[in-house]
């Protein structure tokens, strides 16, 4: 009996010690916080991130940081399965079937993590079968999803439930704000969801309009109301590091913070312009990751947390599924220097309306191709339904009208010069002396497309016939609709009505 005893002491002290071996990891993300909006990265309005910035302070900065999709749930998913949207199938809001694809969470509980997800567990998941993912998953009722102390009695509801098991942990903890509605929004104030008030107020004449909006009295007002969402954000931030803290657990905590893409104003949100695609990163690992580095001369891209990830846990990268991320930890260490670009996609908007983009990215320059951009499509997409595009729309500007028109209709080709031109507001594809940049870019983009099995290929091929083109947008408009009628989806309506009935999963041909 004392010897028996003895080994069950030693089994679960070995249990122990292997567990503190493993660093506890920490993803935070933000929904449609634009890159530069945090103070670390140039925003100019006072105590705008304090505690993002902290953050940033405390680990590495990662000055050029792109995602791989420009609306919520494919970029989130994309950030778990390592795939990019067309590689998954998750290209859109709907369930696939991922029993060929591993995600971060499947990999790190199968190594003796326990896992947790907080807030947006949906558009996380790729499947529906939340318990392969999540030992625990918590949500939030109504207007709680914008209030900092929930966000640490939530946080620290998951580190109790870590105690207990003896094991380290995965947490994601995905932040609601500033997303629409944003603070003092009329529909948030109709809805309850301006109760809680970010903890400093931002007034108008604080903003700076980017280069890519007008100066509009209701484009201003709208982005007060979003950098008071940002504020906010940036509040709970703090309460989720405060909750790590009080755990005890810091110490051993690889952090990752990023947004999943731009801001929800139109030419950023659900584009794959700099303003869709770029994103903060952040990466924090006491002991590990040297304090305030700063990393500029790379690309990185949200492709790379689920590699750096497993890095960091000591394990390694599945196979069989063509994954092109790197880890980060390499990329700060130096291990890597390869020259890279960031990719990036849109394909369907979250209700299942198709119009699909591909963006490729490199130090100076912004190359985009638009499958549906004949001039026989109309794009849709949600920041087309809120104050600022409204504004643009009324507007008698000639100006301000032809942006609303390349909104809508956009050319199949687009190229800017990004250290001139940053919003992406002047089109250089068809002037002769950047034909060379042009083309570089574009066998980049058909590269990629080959690699990772793109479907957009096809159009890829014949972007410079229209008549091809439309044939080709008619069939993914007939695909998608079926979609929307028959699998299960992550919203309760699409394009084809209720989806409440559909139960099947998106089954993607795998290469």
């Amino acid at each position: 009996m004392i010897r028996a005893g003895i080994y069950l002491v030693f089994l679960f002290l070995t249990a122990w010690t292997h567990a503190q071996e493993k660093p506890n990891i920490l993803l935070i993300t933000v929904d449609d916080m634009n890159w530069n909006s945090v103070g670390a990265y140039g925003n100019t309005i006072d105590q705008i991130t304090p505690n993002i910035d902290h953050l940033a302070k405390g680990g590495v900065r990662f000055e050029n940081a792109y995602v791989t999709a420009s609306n919520c749930s494919p970029s989130r998913v994309s950030i778990q399965t390592g795939l990019f949207p067309h590689q998954s199938g998750a290209r859109g809001f709907y369930y696939i079937d991922d029993s060929q694809i591993p995600t971060i969470a499947t990999n790190l509980k199968a190594a003796g993590y326990f896992t947790g997800v907080i807030n947006k567990g949906a558009d996380t998941d790729p499947s529906p079968d939340f318990k392969k993912y999540w030992d625990q998953r918590l949500g939030f009722a109504k207007g709680d999803k914008y209030d900092s102390k929930v966000y640490r009695e939530q946080s620290t509801k998951f580190y109790k439930r870590v105690k207990g098991s003896n094991k380290p942990f995965y947490l994601v903890v995905n932040i609601a704000d500033p997303h629409k509605p944003f603070y003092n929004d009329p529909t948030a104030v109709k809805r309850g969801f301006d109760q809680t008030a970010p903890s400093r107020i931002i007034d108008a004449s604080e903003v700076e309009i980017p280069s890519f909006l007008p100066n509009l009295p209701a484009v201003r007002n709208d982005l007060r109301n979003y950098y008071n969402s940002v504020k906010r954000a940036d509040d709970c931030v703090g309460a989720i590091m405060e909750s790590l803290l009080a755990s005890g657990n810091l110490d051993n905590t690889l952090v990752i913070f990023l947004s999943d893409h731009g801001m929800p104003f139109p030419f950023a949100k659900s584009s794959v312009y700099e303003n869709g695609l770029r994103t903060p990163l952040i990466m924090s690992w006491p002991g590990q990751i040297e304090s305030g580095t700063l990393a500029k001369d790379q690309i990185v891209s949200s492709i790379d947390i689920y590699p750096t990830f497993l890095d960091a846990a000591g394990l390694s990268m599945p196979t069989g599924n063509n994954y092109t991320g790197t880890s980060l930890l390499e990329i700060v260490d130096g291990s890597t220097t390869e020259e890279r670009m960031a990719f990036g996609n849109f394909d369907e908007n979250a209700s299942g309306y198709p119009s699909p983009m591909r963006g490729v990215i490199s130090e100076k320059w912004n190359y985009v191709f638009n499958a549906w951009g004949s001039g026989n499509q109309t794009f849709k997409s949600a920041a087309m339904y809120h104050a600022s595009f409204k504004a643009m729309a009324k507007s008698k500007d000639p100006e301000i009208r032809q942006r609303v028109a390349m909104l809508k209709h956009r050319v199949v080709e687009e190229l800017y010069d990004l250290e001139n031109d940053p919003g992406c507001t002047k089109n250089l594809i068809n002037q002769p002396q950047y034909s060379e940049v042009a083309e570089k870019l574009r066998q980049a983009m058909k590269n990629h497309m080959i690699a990772t099995d793109d479907y957009l290929l096809e159009a890829f091929n014949v972007k410079n016939n229209m008549e091809k083109l439309d044939q080709f947008m008619e069939q993914q408009k007939q695909l998608s609709m079926e979609r929307a009628q028959s699998i299960n989806w992550k919203r309760p309506s699409n394009m084809a009505g209720s989806s409440k009935e559909n139960t099947g999963l998106y089954l993607q041909k795998r290469p």
